[in-house]
Order: structure tokens, then sequence, then C-alpha cells
């Protein structure tokens, strides 16, 4: 396998990064979940919702940065010659993916719901649509169960990164 490069460490150091971040906007989510399913008042719900969307928006630039940034070390040889970089290629196409729908439909599911979306009382962006039943409650779904598949993707990409640097 020589004549394979290797992923450099800023590459293993952006796609850990990257997984954190990811990890962390998931569990971000998993507390409006907490919220609900612990009874907890409608106060606390809304205040896990409000903080997630606060988060989510301000924190997509570094999500999308992360997903350039992966898809720029996907260029380089480690990841095209063989099995494992193969695997590692169509992990990392998923992952972009995921992060890309989520992106998209977060601020959407907050609009199709009827709401403006607040960021952390900083700024307000008017919905476009008022409120869209049909349009919400599916990509809702879609919306959470991407976010529970991207932590399991996020951190098989970066084991493939690992992979790809431990090889000799």
């Amino acid at each position: 396998m020589t004549g394979i490069q290797k992923p450099s460490l800023i590459d293993l150091v952006i796609a850990a990064a990257g997984a954190a971040l990811v990890i962390w906007l998931y569990l971000n989510g998993e507390v409006i979940e907490a919220a609900i399913s612990g009874q907890m008042g409608r106060e606390a719900i809304i205040a896990a919702i409000w903080n997630h969307v606060g988060w989510g928006v301000v924190s997509t630039p570094l999500v999308l940065a992360y997903a350039f940034l992966r898809l720029h070390a996907e260029r380089t040889p480690y990841f095209q010659r063989d099995t494992l970089g193969r695997i590692g290629k169509i992990i990392l196409w998923a992952l972009v993916a995921l992060l890309i729908f989520l992106v998209v439909t977060g601020p959407i599911v907050v609009w199709t719901y009827g709401s403006d979306l607040k960021v952390f009382d900083l700024f307000v962006i008017p919905t476009p649509t008022g409120k869209l039943p049909v349009v919400h409650d599916p990509l809702e779904v879609g919306h959470i169960w991407a976010a529970k598949a991207s932590p399991w993707v996020a951190g098989l990409d970066l084991a493939a990164a690992i992979m790809a640097r431990l090889r000799r």
C-alpha cells in the first residue's frame, strides 16, 4: 500500500471536531425528547426547543464548514484506492447528505409549525410559510431520524479517517 496518501493530522482534527459538534447538537436535541417524556412543564419543553433551535442556527456555518472540509479531504487519494477507502467515501457522502438535510429541514420545521425562527432573543427570522401541518409533521419526523443517525455516521467517518491514517 505504499504510495497511498494518508489523511493529515489536520484532516483528523477536523473530523474529530466536526463529529463532536454533531454529537453535541444531537444531545442538545435529545433534551427536547427528555423534557417531553419526563412530563416536564410546557415552559421547560419550549425552553429546550428554543435552545436547540438557537444552537442549530448558530452552529450552521460550522456544520457546513465541517462538511465542506471533509469533502475536500475526500479528494485525496486515500479515499479512492481500496475497499476501506470506498467504504469511507460512502460514509462521508452519507454524513454530508445528513448534515445538509438537517441544515435545510431545521428552519423549515420551525417555520411550518407557524413559528418565527428565534435565535437566543438576539434576532428573529420570520416564517415565510405560516402553519403548514401537512409539511411540518413528516418533515419533523425526517429531521428527528436524520438527527438520530448523524452522530453514528460522524463517528464512522472519524473511525474511517483514523483507520486510513494508521494503515501502513
